[in-house]
């Protein structure tokens, strides 16, 4: 029984790990990512711009962190290199994101590309909020 158990967590943990596994919608609350350039080249920063927007016919509380939504970019072997070491350090702090009927909240990042070796990257964003996890679908962006 405890190798199940063990296999269980294993797969799960697996799983876990694997961004973005969740969907870009839930309870009428969408994320969704847009990126100023396409292609770059080796030390042009690019702007990466994450949306959330209430589509419901009633306001939404959502109870967030203050980094919330995240940016994250991975190389073509999908090692995450922004954030560097594979996740966000930010401060336990809790926010309540109001939003009205229709109305989005922007936030955006701009991403130094002077670190980076030349060639394709995937960003993608996340957005954790109470029960709810959101994920774009990632974005190719190519570095010359």
């Amino acid at each position: 029984m405890k190798c199940r158990t063990f296999v269980s967590l294993v797969i799960v943990a697996t799983l876990a790990c694997h961004e973005p596994a969740a969907p870009s919608s839930s309870a009428g609350v969408t994320l969704t990512l847009a990126l100023t350039h396409a292609e770059l080249q080796r030390g042009q920063p690019d702007t990466i711009t994450m949306t959330l927007t209430n589509t419901n016919s009633y306001a939404v509380s959502l109870s967030t962190g203050a980094c919330e939504p995240r940016p994250h970019v991975s190389d073509a072997s999908g090692v995450t290199v922004v954030p560097p070491g594979g996740d966000w350090v930010c401060i336990a702090v809790l926010r309540k994101l109001n939003l009205a009927a229709g109305e989005p909240y922007t936030r955006t990042f701009v991403w130094l590309m002077s670190p980076l070796a030349p060639g394709a990257y995937s960003v993608y964003a996340t957005c954790s909020a109470q029960e709810m996890h959101l994920a774009t679908q990632p974005t190719s962006v190519r570095l010359n």
